[in-house]
């Protein structure tokens, strides 16, 4: 949310409780001006029912003995209450006996009489108010007086009392507004220095400010003395991380390179053991060779000791190969380039065919699969995997072989198939282990280093290799070769 929007704690308990007060006052006000206008009816009625009892009583000898001279004298005296316009005696045919009016044209309204068992009653009329008191002697009744007074000076007094009570309100008001300013100096105060600093630990994960303490001991001093402990105790375990980090960086430094040297020396061991045992095996195989010249095939042991001997020694160079291949794999410099992985398949499936002339094998190889990468190490990864593939269809009557792809979202699988020997899939985890076989040797003759050393080839690459199998229902080995920098990964 943007500073403009933000609503503080401070503005939001200011307009509360201006809202609060202002709405407490303005109805405190409204109560006032209503019982105020009530009693001063309420104190005129009472007024005009003592003044209309007096005038009734006086007027009695009057209605007795017919004199209207006199009623209208009593009649008069009204003219000492200021608040009285008119007043009239009635007789109970309903016709005037005498009136008395203070302005010209000042009269009761017409039709507004008691009923036949009303002793008193008063009407609230346009500006004032009428009431008229039925005039009784010994049971019998002589008349009904009338009077009528304006309210005027009740409108004025009320005026008077909402100007002095308005005044009061915007007292009233300017102390609650110093009133929500302290609290807000003592309440929210401390809350939005509290809020500044968290801010300011969030924003720049520096925990080594703190929150001032307000000079109260209630919560909100127990709050923020209570937060200022958490950065503390935050800026503490930093610390003893970044100790840890540090020192665990040295530590992991140290094992790198002395795992680097250590791996270093085996490969340069491994590849000086592999490289040196070819010059003997290659005497070995030229004696082999020199000894079948000169004995011939006139001894049929001799021949099979020498056959056995040349077996022995075509397994070793072949296992001497995949260790350098194996080597190879994990210190050879990558050298990435677009390479047409299709063809490549082709060219080694047309290779082995060669190799096996007598052989019908059923090939497949989809168009258009290209990677980036190490020419002469994913041409390893090809040949183990097409290698393994003709040789376990060795004893399958009618073999098929396939190298495709399938694209997904966000990468490319290659797979080579085949309906061979297959293997048990409980057993897929030794798969990639150097010298881990799941076939013997006199079913199929290997090393157990191939998969090993195509398992290290595309982790190199960034990629994998996972199979699917069954005994007799063949294999399918899937890698993938993902893009780091290239022109392109994948079919295309």
């Amino acid at each position: 949310m943007s500073p403009a929007r933000r609503q503080t704690i401070a503005a939001t308990l200011t307009r509360m409780s201006m809202m609060v007060s202002g709405t407490a006052l303005l109805l405190a006000y409204v109560s006032f001006l209503a019982y105020d206008w009530y009693s001063l009816r309420q104190e005129l009625v009472s007024q005009l029912e003592t003044e209309a009892a007096i005038t009734g009583s006086n007027s009695v000898t009057a209605l007795e003995f017919d004199d209207p001279q006199a009623a209208q004298a009593t009649l008069s005296a009204l003219s000492g209450s200021p608040h009285v316009l008119y007043a009239a005696i009635e007789t109970p045919d309903g016709a005037i006996f005498a009136e008395y009016s203070r302005k010209a044209g000042s009269h009761a309204a017409p039709g507004l009489h008691l009923a036949g068992d009303e002793f008193e009653q008063h009407w609230k009329l346009d500006g004032s108010v009428l009431l008229a008191r039925r005039i009784e002697f010994g049971g019998k009744a002589l008349g009904t007086v009338y009077v009528l007074a304006e309210t005027t000076d009740l409108m004025h007094r009320a005026v008077r009392f909402g100007i002095i009570s308005a005044c009061i309100l915007f007292l009233s008001f300017l102390i609650a507004v110093l009133a929500t300013a302290a609290i807000r100096r003592l309440v929210t105060g401390p809350l939005t220095e509290l809020a500044r600093t968290a801010q300011v630990v969030s924003r720049d994960r520096d925990y080594s400010v703190r929150a001032r303490l307000p000079s109260s001991t209630d919560e909100l001093a127990l709050l923020v003395r209570s937060f200022n402990e958490m950065l503390e105790q935050i800026q503490q375990r930093d610390a003893m991380l970044e100790e840890s980090r540090t020192v665990l960086e040295l530590k992991v430094e140290e094992r790198t390179a002395e795992l680097k040297t250590a791996n270093k020396e085996l490969e340069a061991f491994s590849y000086s053991v592999a490289h040196d045992l070819r010059g003997p095996l290659q005497h070995i195989s030229n004696i082999v060779y020199l000894l079948r010249e000169m004995c011939g095939d006139g001894n049929p042991q001799t021949t099979a000791m020498l056959e056995k001997l040349d077996e022995s020694s075509a397994r070793m160079s072949r296992l001497i190969e995949d260790l350098l291949n194996l080597s190879s794999a994990t210190s050879t410099p990558l050298r990435r380039r677009q390479i047409d992985l299709s063809g490549m398949a082709q060219s080694i499936l047309t290779e082995l065919a060669a190799q096996s002339p007598g052989r019908q094998v059923e090939t497949m190889v989809a168009a258009g699969a290209r990677v980036y990468a190490d020419e002469g190490l994913i041409r390893l990864v090809m040949e183990n995997l097409l290698g393994n593939a003709w040789k376990y269809t060795s004893k399958t009557p009618h073999a098929k072989i396939e190298f495709g792809f399938e694209k997904s979202a966000d990468t490319t699988a290659y797979f080579v198939r085949d309906n061979g020997a297959g293997f048990d899939p409980a057993l897929a985890e030794r798969l990639f282990r150097p010298f881990q076989r799941l076939h013997t040797q006199e079913e199929f003759p290997g090393t157990g280093v191939g998969l090993a050393t195509v398992q290290r080839i595309l982790a190199r690459h960034g990629g994998k290799i996972w199979a699917r199998a069954d005994v007799q229902r063949g294999t399918e080995f899937s890698f993938t070769v993902p893009d780091t920098g290239g022109e392109t990964n994948g079919a295309g």
